[in-house]
């Protein structure tokens, strides 16, 4: 099923629409990529073989990439302590390989913002969030774009 979300948004996201956010740099640690390798269940790299990231490692830049906080995020979308945070979904696109060892830079930028009226008659708010890694020469390895919910509570 596919919510609809309106232009008509919660008067205090409609100006994050478009708002660029610092983005960062991103280091793949060999160890670190080993221990999501074991969770994951990924083969090991032949001997001499480059050690090549789980695209599950574009997910986590995500997070790491925005430049901000999830709950710096929140504070900008003007989150209470009565409002719950809800996790929309991400989609990946990954371009290109990610070698571990290497650092990425990431741009980072609130893309949408939508708002719904729940059956239960609470608002919905939506904030997209699109980071893109790039390597060290600049060229694109991913994209992702995470989609934060916001259930407001009652004021």
């Amino acid at each position: 099923m596919r919510i609809s979300w309106s232009r008509d948004v919660t008067p205090q996201l409609d100006h994050l629409r478009g708002r660029a956010l610092p983005g960062a740099t991103v280091r793949i640690e060999q160890y670190q990529s080993a221990i999501l390798d074991r969770a994951v269940r990924a083969p090991a790299p032949a001997p001499g073989e480059e050690h090549l990231a789980s695209p599950v490692w574009l997910a986590v830049a995500s997070l790491r990439g925005m430049g901000i906080s999830v709950e710096e995020l929140c504070e900008l979308a003007e989150k209470q302590t009565v409002d719950t945070l809800l996790f929309g979904g991400v989609t990946v696109a990954q371009v290109g390989e990610l070698p571990v060892d290497t650092e990425y830079r990431t741009t980072a930028a609130i893309t949408d913002v939508g708002s719904r009226t729940t059956r239960d008659g609470s608002v919905l708010d939506s904030v997209e969030v699109v980071v893109r890694l790039l390597g060290p020469d600049d060229t694109e390895r991913g994209t992702i774009t995470s989609t934060y919910l916001i259930k407001r509570g009652a004021r």
